[in-house]
């Protein structure tokens, strides 16, 4: 009897305990995720997260996986991991998780048009967290906080389509993609830019297009580190092709910011990532018609990550796996400081400095840098040879960049197809 008492006692040890006790992450593992994190290195993060997640706790397992789902585009499932982490108070996290918990769940509210919620979760982090947020990122925060409260009593942005679509595009003056888009009776060019964070206007189309404005006193950094002040515009509905976009955010630029009088160019306005990415998934040809289909294709590529409101994208160099920003509104790929930094050598023994031009919405500057031949990129199952970019060796405005450049269409326009999935992560090029 006592021998089987003695049995049982360890059995319990041995199970039941096991289930009382709460997994501890190996803390190398958990080190190396954070590390990728906080350098931006998405893809090679959910990599790691898949093969070594058995190794972490509860709690920093959900904690990493909210942020993937996050960059990979799925906010809804992003939330409901924070929302599941926060409700649980044996989960402990400290303020330094908490803090970008928070941070992932204001860019989720802002990705799933929940302008109120992006308010108060803004407030939350600016109340709770300001010892752990630096002065520029608290600026930042302070600036968009007017954008959310413009924007509250704002239903969310929807689509409409139940068929198959397809529209033009055409190029402009500048080789920049333009489509055009209706607003009631009226019809006038936009830039197509999956680069642009938010879709923008000219303030002397706002009224002539019967949107309603929103003074939101906030504004916008152009790449010449200029702030341009902003406000906000709501298009009830607009219409691209045969597809139906209601409650449209449009930020309001001052025509002279939106204007580049050197080259005598003067757009109208951007349709920019929320209406894209909105759409899940856009197919354009090398005779430039975009194609969106009803029902997306599940791709599982998993090369197409965000950074915010900013689209990423995968690009394999010289074996190594570099994360671009993806810019279908940039004619040419451009690369960064980050490049210049893992190459240097290689650079400054084959290219010699030059003085170039470089601008966006709010002013052209010049820059010293070099130009470079024979880029050989990969990008999924493509491949293409870049000649003719330019590499800013420094940081761009000052501000370090994770990103080793920006993507364009030298490379796209190689291929007759380019496939955006924003659904299933993936950009393909065939």
């Amino acid at each position: 009897m006592k021998k089987l008492i003695i049995t049982i006692t360890s059995i319990f040890l041995l199970f039941g305990c096991g289930n009382l006790k709460t997994k501890v992450s190996n803390q190398d593992v958990f080190n190396e995720l954070s590390q990728l994190v906080e350098t931006q290195d998405y893809f090679k993060l959910k990599k790691i997260y898949d093969t070594k997640n058995n190794q972490l706790s509860d709690a920093h397992s959900l904690y990493f996986s909210s942020i993937i789902s996050n960059v990979f585009n799925n906010p809804d499932k992003s939330n409901s991991t924070i929302n599941q982490l926060l409700a649980n108070e044996n989960y402990n996290l400290n303020d330094s998780l908490l803090n970008k918990l928070y941070r992932i769940k204001l860019l989720n509210h802002i990705n799933l048009y929940e302008y109120s919620e992006a308010a108060s979760t803004s407030d939350y982090i600016q109340n709770h967290f300001k010892s752990l947020t630096d002065s520029t990122a608290l600026e930042m925060l302070q600036n968009e906080i007017n954008i959310w409260r413009a924007l509250e009593n704002v239903p969310e942005q929807q689509i409409i389509r139940d068929k198959d679509c397809s529209f033009p595009m055409e190029r402009d003056a500048v080789g920049l993609f333009n489509i055009n888009v209706s607003f009631g009776d009226s019809t006038k060019n936009f830039l197509f830019d999956t680069g642009a964070n938010f879709s923008a206007i000219k303030r002397s189309n706002v009224e002539q297009l019967g949107l309603n404005l929103i003074k939101a006193d906030f504004y916008v950094t152009a790449a010449t580190g200029l702030k341009v002040n902003c406000d906000i515009a709501i298009a009830d509905e607009l219409i691209i092709g045969k597809i139906i976009c209601k409650n449209v955010v449009f930020i309001v630029l001052n025509d002279d910011d939106l204007s580049f009088p050197q080259i005598e160019y003067y757009p109208n306005g951007i349709i920019g990532f929320p209406i894209i990415e909105a759409l899940d998934e856009i197919r354009i040809n090398k005779n430039n018609q975009v194609f969106v289909p009803k029902n997306p294709v599940e791709y599982n590529n998993n090369n197409f990550a965000l950074e915010g409101l900013m689209p990423v994208v995968a690009c394999e160099y010289k074996g190594d796996t570099l994360s671009f920003h993806f810019d279908t509104g940039a004619t040419t790929t451009m690369l960064y400081a980050k490049f210049f930094k893992d190459y240097k050598e290689e650079i400054e023994n084959n290219y010699e400095p030059q003085t170039f031009g470089s601008g966006s919405a709010g002013g052209v500057f010049k820059i010293e840098g070099y130009v470079l031949d024979n880029i050989h990129l990969k990008v999924a199952d493509s491949e293409a040879v870049l000649n003719k970019v330019r590499l800013h060796p420094e940081d761009i405005g000052g501000k370090k960049s994770n990103f080793y450049g920006n993507f364009g269409q030298d490379y796209i326009k190689q291929f007759d197809e380019m496939i955006m999935s924003f659904k299933y992560a993936s950009v393909l090029f065939r």
